[in-house]
């Protein structure tokens, strides 16, 4: 059995087949250890590791797959990064701008030998009116990719595009390798195509690119049925491209999206792809035509996939109970939409219940292994949930996601170092998500690893989100005013610079944070031997302002002023009439307290509850003593 036609065997089936799977691992452990293979040259070794990774791509074997490739790439010396350099995208841009794209490094051992193909599929212009048709470098590309080592660019693109939820920073990596790949040269029939497809597919989400993405797609498909003289052939194996019927039901896809429904019903009903086509008529809203395609290929066929497919149109559980009856408890999609179903509804046990029901009958859901996690959480079942999750990471171990849900479930367990070291995996990931990157934070903060709390603090400014949590920036103080030794030993004392910088960088990014002004005052006033009274009742000032913002909501907002205003009190008390900053001190503390009195006075007549009352009033009197000796002081100044 070659990978080659357990690849092909594989896409001709409905779901993952574990036996299939079974014999690839076993036949590429056997290509890999023979001495048949270590005696070939580098070339063909890289030729057959990439045709091994395209076959766990199908399997959805996402680690072992890069693991593959990485193995194919290291063969021939070839290498690639993400880069920056300068060029235009838009006809009228007259200045270039940095741009992203794909640096390649290829080994002088490696032929750079281009190609050229005749009759390749026709690559289509955008026609755009603002954009140009590619982005304009101002320096040409030292190297370009070849038949060898486009299949490498191929794998990257098609490994980031398996989710279709991309944010709009991996969507622009994605087109970096794909128009790599297609400015290199056409290579062969299979590479380009797939680049083509990828790229359709990728563009199907842009208003202004859709028309490319459609009509990319119809020249793929009318030059397959047109049988144009050109070999097909060449590299088919090395990209894994997509049957045909799969690239025309993306097409199907785009009619759809543009409302030509008919267009895209007829394309199905030609293709007799009958379970698109049910699909398709449920998305536009037609269940009866879509139930009774279902129901009149159950009268010719009685088969669990049809049962479900008759469930996911009726959204009748009774057919999906019958369909794991009919398949004598085999059917692993079954208990799947089962699971989903109950997920839905937030019948969580039931819903897991189910989901392990269809991994035992088939585990290479990876996608499921997800969700079953997630629901295990939501139970909670957290032993079960790391159980799912570490398969997750394990089949997709470049999954964020899945990564930081392994340590929420360890950090429920309370293997707090586990947890922080599952965080800290899913930040290099998903290095672009501030939420990830607040999961780690905690973490560190928990295990008082104070140097990762100031790196990723930092980096979710970066992002551009607004944070500031009270705990982490009390845990980051108190590790300097108590002196807190971190989780290596460091003495706390030992990073007040580098919070510092942190402050003076959060404090310019988040301007209106009383929390963070008050702990930014509190390093100034409480660590000791490093105290700067007049700086730190400036900030105490600022949290006062930041605080005030919403004086009048509530009383509790108000005590809230005033514990800033009875602080300030305290220190400008302290500060000393030799201190350049005191009598301004004075002079916004007399303010202070006179916008406390008032505003005390008029929650006094607004308040009805006794023991609030009485609060109000016991703050108001210490208020107006405050605000007499201020203006003793003041005479005095």
């Amino acid at each position: 059995v070659s990978t080659q036609s357990t690849g092909v065997h594989q896409r001709l089936l409905d779901e993952l087949s574990p036996n299939l799977f079974a014999e690839l691992e076993s036949t590429a452990s056997c290509i890999e250890e023979s001495e048949q293979f270590k005696d070939l040259s580098k070339e063909l070794q890289s030729q057959i590791l990439t045709e091994i990774s395209f076959a766990y791509l199908i399997f959805e074997q996402f680690s072992r797959s890069r693991e593959a490739i990485r193995a194919a790439m290291a063969c021939v010396g070839f290498k690639f990064k993400l880069t920056g350099a300068l060029g235009r995208r838009t006809k009228w841009q007259e200045r270039s701008l940095p741009q992203l794209k794909v640096e390649m490094i290829v080994s002088k051992a490696v032929s750079n030998q281009l190609t050229p193909l005749e009759n390749e599929p026709e690559a289509m212009d955008l026609n755009d009116d603002t954009l140009l048709e590619k982005i304009s470098f101002t320096a040409p590309d030292s190297v370009t990719s070849t038949n060898l080592t486009a299949p490498f660019l191929l794998h990257t693109a098609a490994l980031k595009l398996r989710d279709n939820s991309l944010e709009e920073m991996l969507r622009e990596e994605v087109v970096a390798f794909l128009e790599a790949i297609i400015d290199g040269t056409t290579f062969s029939y299979a590479i380009a195509t797939h680049a083509f497809y990828l790229r359709s597919k990728l563009e199907k989400a842009s208003v202004r690119r859709l028309c490319r993405s459609m009509g990319q797609l119809e020249e793929i498909v009318q030059g397959f049925d047109l049988k144009k003289s050109c070999s097909r052939t060449g590299s088919l194996f090395r990209t894994a491209l997509p049957p045909m019927w799969i690239q025309q039901k993306l097409l199907a896809e785009l009619y759809t999206s543009v409302g030509s429904n008919k267009s895209a019903l007829e394309l199905f009903e030609r293709l007799e792809m009958w379970e698109d086509q049910v699909m398709a008529l449920i998305g536009i809203g037609r269940y009866e035509a879509a139930e009774k395609i279902a129901r009149d290929i159950l009268e010719k066929e009685t088969s669990p996939k049809w049962f479900c497919i008759l469930g996911d149109t009726t959204q009748d559980i009774s057919y999906y109970e019958t369909a794991w009856e009919l398949s004598k408890f085999t059917s692993a999609r079954a208990m799947k939409a089962l699971g989903y179903h109950y997920f839905n509804t937030k019948s969580y046990q039931k819903a897991l219940d189910c989901m392990q029901k269809s991994l035992e009958c088939n585990h290479l859901q990876s996608g499921l292994w997800f969700t079953a996690g997630c629901t295990a959480l939501a139970i909670p079942d957290y032993t079960t949930a790391v159980k799912c999750f570490t398969e997750a990471v394990r089949l997709d171990d470049e999954s964020g996601q899945a990564w930081s849900n392994l340590g929420a479930a360890h950090e429920r367990l309370g293997a707090l170092e586990k947890a922080h070291n599952c965080y800290k995996e899913a930040t290099r990931h998903s290095f672009n998500s501030w939420q990830i990157w607040e999961n780690y934070i905690c973490s560190a903060a928990r295990i008082r690893h104070f140097a990762s709390v100031i790196v990723a603090y930092r980096q979710i400014l970066n992002l551009g989100h607004k944070y500031s949590d009270p705990k982490i920036l009390n845990c980051l103080v108190a590790a300097v005013v108590n002196n807190t030794p971190s989780v290596d030993g460091q003495p706390g004392i030992s990073f007040f610079d580098k919070i510092i910088e942190l402050f003076k960088f959060a404090s310019s990014k988040v301007t209106s944070s009383a929390d963070l002004w008050r702990s930014y005052a509190a390093l100034y006033l409480e660590v000791s031997g490093r105290e700067n009274v007049g700086l730190g009742i400036d900030y105490l000032i600022k949290a006062y302002h930041s605080c005030s913002l919403s004086i009048e909501k509530s009383s509790e907002r108000y005590l809230e002023c005033g514990q800033y205003g009875s602080a300030i009190y305290k220190y400008v008390s302290s500060e000393g009439k030799e201190s350049p900053t005191y009598a301004r001190h004075l002079q916004s503390l007399s303010t202070i307290l006179q916008i406390l009195v008032t505003k005390g006075h008029k929650l006094l007549e607004t308040t009805d509850e006794s023991e609030e009352k009485n609060t109000i009033a016991e703050f108001l009197k210490e208020c107006k003593s405050n605000l007499e000796s201020v203006e003793e002081l003041m005479l005095f100044t």
